[in-house]
């Protein structure tokens, strides 16, 4: 079928005048575009090419800032066992491991000698004290002179002398245990040959036990003397506290830290002696703080910055913080009660970049 002339200028017009339109609509929306680009992206859009985000509305909090440090477990009372003489081991009055009284027997060694040469001087003794309190009776009725009963005395008061020495070294003898606790293994033999240089046990009371930990000097005032604090062990969920009852009265000038240490209860033996601690102590309740998560900020060289939105546009602030929690930070200077935290996608947003809120943050 053949067109008419007319019929076909209609349809070259008709097209002419759509293309015209259609470039028309496209090129303002290109230059449009350049132009934000030109311009820092002041004028972003607000659809579907701004980033959805999920925020938070920033409320004053009451908040406790929990401080952690590193501490360690000593124990109560710790001995290693040596004996004071050189000597054969005749016996041995301990199980390991197992708990021993204040002044019990643990450990004996030979002193046949010295018992024999303490029964020797007892005799002696007991033969000066006749004579003493002869020459006494003598003295009353001045049969004899002031210095000859003086003579008897002297003699008397040293062979006490004489007897006590030999007791005091029947006892070097011995080793008692100095106090209640439990006694580790044995590293001596009867029959074995020992010396003051060798150690026999060691003896160890955990009950109390002793934490020992360093503060930073900015807490002195928050933990001292007769104060509580709670730790945890590694691998052991449960939470102890102990009671601070001696401070080292001076600061490490190289740490700037102050040595601190605790009592706490173990009457089930669970606390270990060189066991890991970490310490925990909570600081002065601060009101009306601005908590943050820590995801929500953006950490560069300069400082620390964030995202706020307003009226769809990504807002950055800088920011200055306080302290710090396992989550959360502290914004002391740079947010309002009130402002809208961006919390997530913050590495995909430019300033004045556009966003759509998602999800609420509590």
């Amino acid at each position: 079928m053949k067109l008419k002339p007319s019929v076909i200028l209609i349809i070259l017009i008709s097209l002419i005048v759509v293309y015209s339109v259609t470039d028309r609509i496209w090129g303002e929306k290109w230059r449009a575009k350049r132009a934000t680009e030109n311009t820092g992206g002041t004028s972003a859009p607000r659809g579907a090419g701004s980033v959805l985000v999920d925020y938070m509305i920033i409320e004053p909090v009451d908040f406790n800032e929990l401080i952690v440090v590193t501490g360690t477990l000593v124990s109560n009372e710790q001995v290693d066992l040596r004996s004071e003489a050189s000597g054969n081991v005749t016996q041995i009055n301990f199980d390991e491991g197992k708990r021993v009284k204040k002044g019990d027997l643990l450990v004996k060694i030979n002193d046949k000698d010295l018992q024999a040469q303490y029964d020797r001087a007892v005799h002696r003794q007991r033969l000066a004290e006749d004579r003493e309190r002869r020459q006494k009776v003598l003295l009353t009725r001045e049969a004899i002179s002031q210095e000859e009963y003086d003579i008897a005395l002297t003699e008397l008061n040293s062979l006490r002398a004489e007897t006590q020495l030999i007791k005091a070294q029947i006892e070097r003898t011995e080793i008692r245990a100095p106090f209640n606790g439990v006694i580790g293994l044995r590293n001596v033999s009867v029959g074995e040959f020992i010396s003051p240089q060798i150690t026999v046990a060691r003896l160890v009371d955990n009950n109390p036990i002793k934490l020992d930990f360093s503060i930073p000097e900015r807490f002195f005032d928050i933990v001292k003397l007769n104060s509580r604090v709670q730790f945890r062990l590694e691998g052991d969920p449960q939470l102890y506290t102990a009671t601070v009852y001696a401070v080292e009265p001076k600061i490490d000038i190289s740490t700037r830290t102050i040595q601190l240490r605790a009592l706490a209860p173990n009457p089930d033996g669970r606390l270990f002696p060189g066991a890991y601690a970490n310490v925990q102590f909570a600081t002065t309740p601060l009101k009306d703080a601005i908590m943050v998560p820590s995801e929500a900020l953006l950490s560069e060289a300069t400082g620390h910055k964030a995202f706020v939105y307003r009226n769809g546009i990504a807002e950055l602030r800088t920011l200055e913080i306080g302290t710090r929690t396992e989550r959360s930070v502290q914004v002391v200077r740079g947010l309002e009660f009130g402002d809208t935290l961006v919390v997530s996608g913050i590495l995909q947003i430019r300033p004045n970049g556009g966003l759509r809120l998602n999800t609420q943050i509590n």
